[in-house]
């Protein structure tokens, strides 16, 4: 039986937190988010044909991020999802043991040089339709510990969270390391940033009926995406105030984009496009002739 977009959520995150447990056996460095990204367009490149393109920019300098454009011909309908990728750090600080509960994502705090602005707000700000969201890899090893295992919400091999979320802690941090105190906010780490967690199914194997496709459609992802923005209120036993402000507050990009404009063409299910800064999956469904002729794809 082929395999399905809904077994490339449940598998990968045990492929990539595998990977990274086995990474304590390298001589010298450690896997990057580029290498654990990669691992994910590669799964995706066996979808690849008519119902899905991956176009890469011209040269590899994405830093591990990618963009999902989930498009539905026949509604004009579609969901642009952008995913920056971070993450975990390692267990061994030198020959120091790092605590499961102290384990990290350092470079949360990313950015270019010292007058750019930091990366977790250049996401943040990504202009509409885009849903931006992080997308966090975790060693199997942990997601298995004890100090996680069981938690609501689930330590996955990679998880997923809202960027405007992730921002608010990371705000916090940056507040507190400029202030006369110089207070320490322990804000990346995984233990703290837990409640913002959500799952890869969320947006590759998403709920409800996808009539026969292969891929999901964009009004199921956006209604699975909604559905994870207010789970955050029980997850977190919000009070009724703050779960209104959550509610009011739930951005209108989660919705589907109606008539959005496209720069697919025909072509090839996997090309090189000179225009894009980061790896672009489209996934396509409803097709009908107005759907771009897609070549190639796996044998």
């Amino acid at each position: 039986m082929p395999a399905t977009m809904c077994d490339l959520a449940t598998k990968l995150p045990l492929l990539i937190g595998g990977l990274l447990d086995r990474e304590s056996k390298l001589k010298k460095g450690r896997f990057r988010e580029e290498t654990m990204t990669d691992i994910l367009t590669g799964a995706l490149a066996a979808f690849a044909g008519p119902n899905l393109v991956i176009e890469y920019p011209p040269e590899a300098v994405t830093g591990g991020d990618i963009d999902l454009r989930f498009w539905h011909v026949a509604d004009a309908e579609e969901v642009h999802v952008r995913l920056q990728a971070k993450r975990l750090n390692a267990e061994m600080d030198g020959k120091r043991k790092r605590k499961v509960q102290h384990r990290s994502y350092e470079h949360l705090l990313h950015r270019p040089n010292s007058t750019a602005p930091y990366q977790f707000r250049t996401l943040e700000s990504s202009p509409y339709p885009w849903v931006p969201l992080y997308m966090f890899y975790n060693h199997l090893s942990v997601v298995n510990d004890m100090h996680f295992k069981g938690t609501t919400p689930t330590v996955s091999g990679v998880n997923l969270a809202f960027a405007k979320d992730v921002a608010e802690q990371l705000e916090l941090k940056v507040a507190g390391a400029t202030a006369a105190a110089k207070k320490v906010i322990h804000n990346q780490r995984l233990s703290h940033l837990r409640k913002n967690f959500f799952e890869l199914d969320a947006i590759l194997c998403p709920a409800g009926d996808w009539n026969g496709e292969e891929v999901p459609p964009p009004s199921l992802v956006a209604a699975s995406l909604s559905e994870r923005y207010e789970e955050f209120i029980k997850i977190n036993d919000l009070d009724a105030d703050d779960a209104l402000f959550r509610i009011l507050t739930k951005p209108g990009r989660l919705q589907v984009a109606l008539n959005a404009p496209r720069r697919l063409g025909n072509g090839p299910a996997v090309r090189i496009n000179q225009t894009l800064e980061r790896p672009v999956v489209t996934l396509i469904s409803g097709r009908t002739d107005a759907a771009p002729t897609i070549t190639g794809g796996p044998t």
